[in-house]
């Protein structure tokens, strides 16, 4: 037994002895001279000159990126996917939905336009302007239908 207190003892007190030296001969002049990297940001670089003013600053206006909905219609029990599609305006943005679409809700084949209102609530117009559908916010990632009121549709987006 005193064999082993002797062997932990011997090995505790050479690594205390071996701490202090180090720490010893450690010179922190030497430390103070190493420098870290500068963080470079902005790594790919911008094209010199204005920005065209047709490009709109998606995060500078708050618009939400392109995003495909699933559109359901709980009274005819039909399913179809939408996609609201890239910038117009400040609050407009392209929109489509493919022909299987006239299932779901006649007419909304022909929408061309996702418009958000100051209200929150998201208006889908054909090319010509004319509006066929008002949706508002629901729960989370869903829009329901305000107008036509005759109307049980639902979009929801897919992640």
């Amino acid at each position: 037994m005193k064999a082993y207190l002797l062997v932990l003892a011997s090995a505790l007190g050479a690594a205390a002895v071996a701490a202090t030296g180090l720490s010893l001969l450690a010179n922190p002049a030497s430390m103070s001279s190493v420098q870290t990297d500068a963080l470079i940001s902005g790594g790919i670089p911008q094209p010199a000159g204005p920005k065209p003013s047709t490009l709109i600053d998606t995060a500078a206006v708050g618009a939400s990126p392109p995003a495909i909905f699933s559109v359901s219609n709980f009274t005819r029990r039909s399913v179809c996917l939408v996609e609201r599609g890239g910038t117009l305006t400040s609050r407009s943005r392209s929109f489509f939905a493919p022909p299987d679409c006239a299932a779901v809700w006649p007419g909304l084949q022909a929408a061309r336009t996702w418009t958000e209102n100051e209200d929150g609530s998201v208006t889908l117009s054909d090319g010509a302007g004319k509006a066929l559908i008002t949706l508002v916010r629901g729960k989370s990632f869903s829009y329901e239908m305000a107008d036509p009121r005759e109307a049980d549709l639902a979009l929801l987006m897919l992640p």
